[in-house]
């Protein structure tokens, strides 16, 4: 009896000594193997982990973290069997493995392979922001997932505003997701029945369709475009653009990007139509045309380009850039497609830091440039050819093109330093040097070499600094084909021209500070509070005289400005008054962290206001009643008297203002100002005024048509009206007495959703455009 009692005690002793010993612990190493048959490692913690069976099988309760690298699993609950690699996980089940998000109120994984499956399951990809949801997720070998009864959607919330609902679904990531049998939901209630689609969710670059465009112009009618991307490799990609205009046919268009580093990078375009309309006569001009020219070429194309590279040795730099048109209405009629202007040059903008010459302007210019830069010394080599897209087609005559070609340029630089072997003197030395070859078909061509070497002396003190300069423009010219396009005016045939050059510029800067203190103190009630405490006013008298004499112009080829250099004596004179403020503020403090409130001091411009007056003395010898481009102009020595203001005297609010006051006309003959205000939150309204009068009475303009110029433009972008943002653009111009451009959009914003429309009106064209984007899904 006593034998059988202590054997039963013992045998409770040794069973609750187990059970002691397999629940005490709160961590594990829990080991797994993959199809490799490779040892994979998860670290196991939790309020309370056990044992059973030899650890054959682990139970962990209460805040269970398994984590392996960056991958990790949560959950109320765990059971892991050491036999299968497999692991049971319920309540409140968080999942992040492979980069993916995923919950679940009960789960199953093999930890070896990371495959298993998810009940009340839901899928969170970050980078395009778009969940799938369904009652069983399947997790397959790597990244793909199957969804039984999905929902998949962009949008936050259990009810949202927009989602596809579906039997039977399939994702990879960075891949496609495939839907069958799917409806889209509005709110949670089906609107469209969608028996099969293909979704491309992506957070990398992946060959397939984009966004497609549609819109509407007077001109165009209705035009939509639908671009297929390519993505050749990670450095390269090609975008196919199929666009059709129901006015005017179908324009296919291709676009090749590369960049391989920031030094090496290629951007290219070209868009090509078989146009429905010609331009055959005056009356058509109007209606198609946009500078009263005609235009008989059906064929019609744009090929746009830039590439920037390196040479084995990377000092060497080579720069490319390609604009021809195949006519002078190309650009602006179908800036408002997807062949449009701005988006290229907002593209070449970004990407290269230069810009394509303007959308009005005739002339498109092809380059490329090698440079090479040393400690002083830097040279380019420059090929250049100038399209004049007026010539042909039915428009001006090839015979007539006189537009000047650079083939080739050849420039050296010896950059501002101390004279070679003179460091010990104050003498600073600059060189230029260019020859070019200019071609033409019609007009004076040949080679001219230019040479400007120029020295300065800069004097500092404690007063001010004074520099003294001097120099020599040395050009030759070398004439292959004198052919002036006036000959009445010039004969083109000289052969040398030099003019000496002298100037000295001054500067100095008086400055007080005017200190106003603070009644901010450091205290959290403050925090966001800020007061301006002190003023720093400097005035900054500056003048510069520049003289030039020597070679007249007379009989000298006229390539481009450094051929129109002159005689010069000019004085200028300017007073820069610069207000400074020095703005302090109060920075929250946080008490948990025991961090105490602070004042930050900030400094910003407040306000800047330049006088700046000129006088002409070669003007004022001028004999008036010579003829300049078949008129007289009386002498305008003294040149208008300019003031510039910018003004910011709240954080919201801007002005900024140039005023011209002529002496000889007694009045305002140009001004230009521009009022900006801005609420964070709310929106911003901008108006200005461009002011030009009496133009074909300055010297300045002449041989040109310009006359008055009295345009108001003004733009308000209202965010209020919270999802709604409205913009609204309008341009008059006072001497025409007719709109130039009314613009009006309509932005709908949602969390996984924006819809945008936009209408335009101009005197040539009015478009409609509409766009629907959801964030993160590319359709």
């Amino acid at each position: 009896m006593l034998i059988a009692l202590r054997n039963t005690v013992m045998v409770c002793f040794v069973c609750m000594f187990t059970m002691l010993a397999t629940t005490i612990a709160n961590s594990a190493t829990l080991t797994a193997t993959n199809e490799d048959q490779e040892t994979v490692e998860w670290q196991l913690t939790a309020q309370k982990v056990s044992t059973l069976n030899d650890a054959e099988v682990v139970e962990a309760e209460g805040d269970v973290v398994l984590k392996q690298g960056k991958d990790y699993l949560k959950a109320d609950f765990a059971r892991f069997y050491a036999a299968t690699n497999w692991v049971y996980l319920t309540g409140n089940v968080e999942i992040f493995m492979n980069d993916d998000n995923l919950t679940a109120s009960t789960a199953e994984f093999d930890l070896g392979n990371k495959v298993g499956w998810m009940k009340d399951g839901k899928v969170f990809m970050a980078g395009p922001h778009v969940y799938f949801s369904g009652d069983r997720i399947q997790k397959n070998w790597g990244d793909s997932y199957s969804f039984s009864n999905a929902k998949i959607t962009a949008c936050d919330g259990d009810v949202p505003a927009w989602s596809f609902k579906t039997d039977e679904a399939t994702l990879e990531l960075e891949g496609y997701a495939v839907i069958h049998g799917a409806g889209v939901n509005i709110k949670d209630i089906p609107v469209l029945p969608v028996p099969y689609m293909v979704l491309p969710i992506k957070t990398r670059r992946e060959s397939g369709f984009l966004r497609p465009k549609f819109g509407n112009t007077d001109r165009l009618g209705y035009w939509f475009s639908v671009p297929y991307f390519w993505a050749i490799d990670r450095e390269r990609d090609v975008t196919l653009y199929a666009q059709y205009m129901t006015e005017r046919g179908f324009m296919p268009g291709v676009e090749f990007r590369s960049r391989t580093s920031a030094a090496n990078q290629v951007w290219t375009r070209f868009d090509w139509l078989s146009d429905a309309k010609t331009i055959d006569s005056v009356s058509d001009s109007t209606d198609f045309g946009y500078d009263g020219l005609l235009r008989t070429n059906k064929e019609r194309y744009w090929v746009r380009g830039m590439f920037d590279g390196e040479l084995p040795d990377p000092k060497w730099k080579f720069k490319a850039d390609v604009d021809f048109a195949s006519d002078q209405d190309f650009l602006r009629e179908y800036k408002d497609t997807t062949a449009g202007f701005e988006d290229s040059q907002d593209e070449l903008e970004d990407r290269f830091g230069r810009t394509l010459n303007e959308v009005d302007d005739p002339i498109r210019t092809t380059r490329v440039l090698l440079t090479r830069d040393w400690e002083r010394l830097g040279t380019a080599l420059l090929g250049e050819y100038n399209q004049d897209t007026r010539i042909g087609h039915g428009a001006r005559s090839t015979k007539k093109d006189n537009e000047l070609q650079r083939l080739p340029e050849l420039d050296v630089y010896w950059f501002k330093n101390r004279l070679p072997g003179l460091s010990g003197l104050p003498l600073t030395f600059t060189g230029d040097f260019q020859t070019v070859q200019f071609s033409r078909s019609y007009g004076t061509d040949g080679n001219r070499v230019h040479l400007l070497p120029s020295m300065g002396l800069p004097i500092v003190t404690k007063y001010g600094t004074i520099t003294p300069r001097a120099g020599l423009r040395q050009l030759w010219y070398s004439t292959t084909d004198t052919s002036p396009v006036d000959p009445t005016e010039n004969k083109d045939t000289r052969d040398s021209r030099t003019l000496f050059t002298f100037g000295v510029d001054g500067y100095t800067e008086l400055a007080r500070v005017y200190d106003m203190g603070t009644t901010l103190t450091a205290e959290q009630e403050n925090a966001g509070k800020s007061e301006i405490v002190a003023f720093k006013h400097a005035i900054q008298p500056r003048f510069d005289y520049s003289f030039a004499s020597g070679s007249s112009l007379r009989n000298a080829p006229q390539y481009d400005f450094v051929d129109a250099y002159k005689n010069e004596n000019d004085l200028s004179v300017s007073l820069v008054n610069l207000l400074t403020k020095k703005e302090v503020s109060v920075v929250s403090g946080d008490e948990e962290k025991g961090v105490e409130p602070s004042l930050a001091t900030s400094y910003g411009e407040f306000a800047w206001f330049r006088l700046l007056q000129g006088y002409d003395f070669e003007e004022a010898d001028r004999n008036e009643n010579k003829l300049v481009e078949g008129r007289l102009y009386e002498n305008r020595p003294w040149r208008d008297l300019e003031a510039e203001l910018r003004f910011y005297p709240r954080d919201w609010l801007t002005w900024t203002s140039r005023t011209f006051f002529s002496y000889y006309d007694r009045q305002i003959d140009r001004h230009d100002h521009t009022l900006t205000a801005t609420a964070n939150g709310y929106g911003s309204f901008s108006t200005g005024v461009d002011f030009r009068w009496n133009l074909y009475d300055n010297i300045d303009y002449a041989g040109t048509n310009f006359r008055n110029i009295n345009v108001w433009k003004n733009e308000l972008v209202v965010n209020f009206f919270d999802p709604f943002s409205l913009g609204v653009y309008y341009e008059y111009d006072f001497e025409l007495k007719r709109d130039l451009e009314q613009r009006y959009s309509v932005i709908y914003n949602h969390q996984c959703f924006r819809i945008i429309f936009e209408a335009k009106f101009t005197p040539f064209d009015d478009s409609y455009k509409l766009w629907f984007e959801i964030p993160g899904l590319t359709f």
